[in-house]
């Protein structure tokens, strides 16, 4: 039996979790989906991805071969013009073998210089009077291969394969024929060039894959380093010229890519059928236009489903949005047995927990606020009221004129302090409360406390928190005065940038150890009751007050100093 449209929707709602009629509708959705995508990959042939790939690694040999034709044209180019060299070859014709190598020196001096990284050296050999050339053996073997009708007498020029030398160096040696007049004075000049030179045009291996460079049956180089090192270390216990291609472990179910360049290099990457093939992400990216059209067909099947419940979600919706609304008075509930109605229950709980944690937060900030000012105004040293007190005794008794400057600091001083009844004031005010401060200080210590104050005064009128720069001068004079009565200096001055002001608190007192400036970053218990008490409190009401934006540091060297910094928004008045 059939069951009518609005029924089966009361159905789904009252007789189903949301959750269920949600894991329903999109559990055929992507049965669709799948089923589609299958028959879709089974329509495309895998030979589209391999002929792609192949394309790809053929590109890359192609470059590598350019890369490196470029670079051995640059060598054969420089030892050609060594070659033509009149002076050159004047010598090696008349000279002997040590003032021709001499001169070879002074010619090659700047080039070695500039390529460092790249040529081993450049060393010159004669017939008779070199008989071994470094890794490579007997140079009579060399020579030999510039006999008539070879490549390298034609060219005048040899390429080695790659060997290790004397220090165990992965190089490999090109050698320019010079001097054929007399055979007896045939002179060769040796370029010796490290294979990291060729090397580095492929080092970015592809993955999956490895790389081999050939000159004509020899090996220059591969991307797989243990094999390679492997099999040079062979090689020169042959006392060969290099590696033979017949040495290098191939396996027969490999493809091979082979790329040749101009000089003969070959370029031979070593892929297999895992990788041709791996262009099913590609296939996936040609198949997006006929996932549309699957997603819009199967989106369309969802809503049809979804039909149902869709009233309900947006009722839903509603009472959300108004959660963020000032107002929260208004109830959430809505009716129902499914997860909307619960939903809604559970967001009407919620709303009632938020008005009362914003009463609770206002009326716990507001407390906050008031302790914290109770806390500064409970440091007010009492040792601190008694000196100056006293000073202030003893300025009545001598009937001195700065009694009544006296008198005023202090009822400054205690009328800023004991106020609660603002938390931000503009900084003229706490430099003023600080000023009334220092003055009654002065009257203690003399001329062992020097506090010099330098604020710009375009910073004047910013808000800063109040309280927060007598704590920091009061901990200077507490625990920076030495006891030899050394005069302790203190700096207040200041510094902005667009956004932000600074106002930093500098002394040349005792400073403090490593592990005390360690304990005040992480915000870690004093040691000592009152100890960072005050710093801390500063560094607390600047981070809250500022909601973050701001901050104290605290820089400090035993036996040199401290440094205490404050940032601030600039905020004006």
């Amino acid at each position: 039996m059939r069951l009518s449209r609005p029924r089966y929707f009361e159905f789904m709602r009252n007789g189903m979790k949301f959750r269920t009629q949600l894991a329903v509708a999109f559990a055929t959705v992507i049965c669709f989906i799948i089923v589609t995508v299958l028959m879709i990959m089974h329509s495309i042939l895998r030979d589209s991805y391999r002929q792609r790939e192949s394309v790809v690694l053929e590109t890359y040999g192609r470059q590598v071969a350019s890369n490196i034709d470029s670079r051995m044209y640059y060598f054969q180019l420089y030892l050609r013009l060594l070659a033509s060299d009149r002076n050159l070859s004047f010598a090696m014709a008349n000279e002997n073998f040590t003032y021709v190598t001499n001169m070879l020196e002074r010619a090659t001096a700047e080039f070695r210089k500039l390529n460092t990284a790249r040529v081993a050296s450049i060393r010159l050999y004669r017939n008779g009077i070199y008989s071994a050339v470094d890794g490579l053996g007997d140079i009579r073997a060399i020579f030999g291969e510039f006999k008539p009708g070879s490549v390298a007498y034609t060219e005048n020029f040899l390429v080695t394969g790659a060997y290790l030398n004397s220090r165990n160096e992965k190089v490999f040696s090109l050698f320019q024929k010079v001097y054929q007049t007399n055979a007896a004075r045939e002179y060769y000049i040796e370029m010796c060039v490290y294979e990291t030179e060729l090397y580095g045009f492929f080092n970015e291996a592809l993955k999956g894959n490895r790389t081999f460079l050939f000159n004509g049956g020899k090996l220059m180089s591969a991307s797989d380093r243990r094999q390679f090192g492997g099999l040079l270390y062979g090689s020169r216990a042959k006392r060969s010229f290099g590696v033979d291609r017949d040495d290098v472990s191939i396996p027969e179910s490999a493809i091979l890519v082979t790329v040749t360049g101009r000089f003969g290099f070959n370029t031979v990457i070593e892929t297999d059928e895992e990788y041709l093939e791996r262009g099913y992400t590609q296939m996936l990216s040609r198949m997006v236009p006929v996932l549309a059209v699957v997603a819009a067909i199967a989106f369309t099947f969802v809503v049809f489903i979804s039909a149902g419940f869709n009233r309900r979600l947006k009722i839903l919706q509603e009472k959300i949005a108004e959660i963020s609304s000032p107002n929260l008075t208004k109830a959430l509930r809505m009716g129902g047995r499914d997860e909307f109605g619960m939903l809604a229950e559970e967001l009407d709980s919620t709303r009632k927990r938020i008005l009362g944690l914003i009463a609770q937060n206002n009326s716990a900030n507001e407390m906050m606020r008031v302790a914290e000012m109770s806390a500064l105004r409970a440091q007010i040293n009492s040792h601190f009221l008694f000196n100056s007190l006293s000073s202030i005794k003893w300025l009545s008794l001598r009937n001195d004129s700065a009694l009544s400057e006296a008198l005023d600091s202090l009822a400054l001083f205690l009328r800023y302090a004991l106020a609660l009844n603002e938390n931000m004031v503009p900084l003229s005010s706490e430099v003023k409360h600080l000023e009334a401060y220092v003055y009654l200080q002065k009257l203690r210590y003399r001329d062992t406390l020097n506090v010099h104050i330098d604020i710009e005064e375009d910073l004047l009128e910013c808000k800063t928190v109040k309280l927060i720069l007598q704590p920091l001068v009061e901990n200077a004079i507490g625990h920076g005065t030495r006891g030899d009565e050394t005069p302790l200096n203190i700096t207040l001055y200041s510094s902005a940038d667009e956004t932000f002001y600074y106002l930093i608190v500098e002394d040349d007192g005792n400073g403090m150890a490593p592990d005390r400036v360690r304990d005040i970053r992480a915000e870690k218990p004093a040691k000592r009751a009152r100890v960072g008490y005050g710093l801390r409190n500063v560094m607390e009401r600047v981070r809250v007050s500022t909601g973050g934006l701001g901050n104290v540091t605290v820089e400090s060297q035993e036996n040199v100093g401290t440094k205490i910094t404050i940032r601030q928004l600039i905020l004006p008045q």
